[in-house]
């Protein structure tokens, strides 16, 4: 799933998720900017980064919990479900599916892997018309991070064929090997 060497996934394990610490951690209150004290309790409830709430939640016995970040509760999973066009992603999520695919396992309920599929499924559209629209600018606005690397290979693409297409001097004909196999089948039916 990481990929040690993709910039995209170094920028995702640096999103912060919510977490709530299961025991005390000493010389740690530092990670909490309104703790005063050294240590850091057990009960707090903290944002810190992907990797780190990942290398604390799967130690045994884990010391601390991954929350659900907010885009990934009942509340926008309704709205995705919905209407998934009307969100700006990148607003509300820059890498909303890489951060998903992460937060995934964390999820008890398996919502969050279903909302991520339905989520690309509506949205699908809105790629494919940002992909040939010619405000590309506005089309492209509330996309998130991938979504726009879809959108920008479709654009390459849809050139592509477009200069195929208009340049009209290779003109597609039936292969020698196919017209010549009907012409035999012709024949057989013929002897028959």
């Amino acid at each position: 799933m990481s990929n040690y060497l993709s910039i995209t996934d170094i920028l995702v394990s640096n999103e912060k998720v919510p977490c709530k610490f299961l025991h005390d951690l000493p010389k740690m209150g530092f990670l909490d900017p309104s703790c005063t004290e050294e240590d850091l309790k057990a009960g707090t409830n903290l944002e810190i980064p992907l990797w780190l709430a990942e290398s604390l939640s799967s130690r045994r016995p884990p010391l601390a919990n991954v929350d659900l970040p907010k885009v990934y509760k009942e509340t926008y999973r309704e709205i995705f479900n919905a209407d998934a066009c009307t969100v700006d992603l990148h607003k509300l999520s820059q890498y909303f599916y890489e951060l998903g695919c992460y937060i995934a396992k964390h999820d008890i309920k398996g919502e969050v892997a279903s909302t991520l599929v339905n989520t690309f499924r509506q949205r699908f559209r809105m790629i494919l018309s940002a992909s040939v629209s010619t405000d590309s600018v506005n089309a492209v606005q509330p996309l998130s991070a991938s979504e726009r690397v879809r959108t920008a290979a479709a654009m390459i693409t849809e050139k592509a064929l477009s200069a195929w297409l208009k340049r009209g001097d290779c003109l597609l004909t039936t292969a020698n090997m196919v017209a010549n196999h009907r012409k035999r089948k012709r024949a057989e039916m013929e002897m028959l």
